[in-house]
């Protein structure tokens, strides 16, 4: 019985000691990470405030192009954007680019959607006169008219 106490005094001893490690190392490894690698909070506080207009404002749009923007939702797959009544994308992604040109009707077609769908022209390339970037139209379950597209004579 005297052997079993010393053994188990022993063994709690060792693990008292393996815990005291393992809460070091731990701590060690958190410390490690807020000093030496690079903060991943870093770039989310960047990019607070910032709006998708100036990601987009980098590289210069193709010539007669309109870039959608869906506001109030990441996707809608079967919202279609129409360009004379051809089918020319959807919003699998949130942004859709649409070549374009003089006299162009651009509709999109939420009509699979039982609520409100917001959309907005989120940029044109420089030879867009109308419609204007920032635009916003809303529709439920219809063909939203987005408007006719009015290129200018320069290139």
């Amino acid at each position: 019985m005297n052997n079993f106490n010393s053994l188990w005094l022993r063994v709690n001893k060792v693990s008292k000691y393996l815990f005291g490690f393992m809460i070091t190392a731990f701590l060690l490894m958190v410390i490690y990470q807020s000093f030496i690698a690079p903060s991943p909070l870093r770039k989310v506080v960047l990019r607070v405030g910032s709006d998708a207009e100036t990601v987009l404002s980098h590289d210069p749009l193709p010539e007669n192009t309109l870039v959608l923007q869906l506001v109030n939702f990441s996707t809608l797959p079967k919202a279609k954007v129409l360009v004379n009544g051809q089918m020319k994308g959807d919003f699998s992604h949130p942004y859709v680019t649409v070549p374009v040109e003089n006299g162009d009707v651009v509709e999109v077609d939420t009509t699979f959607y039982q609520h409100s769908v917001r959309i907005r022209i989120a940029d044109v390339s420089s030879r867009v006169l109308w419609p204007r970037k920032g635009t916003e139209t809303v529709g439920k379950q219809t063909v939203i008219l987005l408007d006719k597209i009015k290129l200018s004579h320069q290139k």
